[in-house]
């Protein structure tokens, strides 16, 4: 190896996880549930409200902006208004929904579950076209 080059993380040696890649895996798990808990918990006043970073520092909304708002409107049962605040919501609950299934099966069977490549292209094209979108909508929303 190089000087300077860097040993890759291992997630698995031997078709099993590594220590690395159970504690990625849990990362992951324990990051997905708190993205899915806070638009609840910011609704009902039980969180403290976070800016957007990405918003801070560009002045646009990042593709996740207006989520903790839409799903506020859904739990007000006001479902066009929050297709204004954030169109993709619905799909950040399914992709959130994946990562959890998916970073739980790996923390039960040991081996690492994977996305393939054509679901993730897919998914991230769905998440920049609804940022345009997002865009196009107007400053009103974000």
């Amino acid at each position: 190896m190089g000087a300077g080059l860097a040993k890759p993380l291992a997630l698995e040696r031997n078709g099993r996880l590594t220590f690395t890649g159970y504690l990625v895996n849990a990362l992951i798990l324990i990051s997905c549930l708190g993205t899915l808990a806070y638009p609840v918990l910011s609704y009902y006043g039980t969180i403290i409200h976070f800016d957007c970073i990405f918003k801070e520092i560009t002045g646009l909304p990042c593709p996740s902006c207006g989520y903790s708002k839409a799903i506020g409107c859904v739990l007000q049962k006001d479902l066009s208004q929050s297709f204004l605040h954030n169109p993709g919501w619905i799909m950040w609950i399914a992709f959130q929904g994946l990562l959890i299934f998916l970073g739980a099966k790996s923390l039960m069977t040991g081996k690492q579950a994977v996305i393939r490549l054509r679901l993730l292209v897919a998914l991230i094209i769905l998440i920049l076209s609804v940022w345009t979108g997002k865009l196009l909508i107007g400053p009103e929303y974000y």
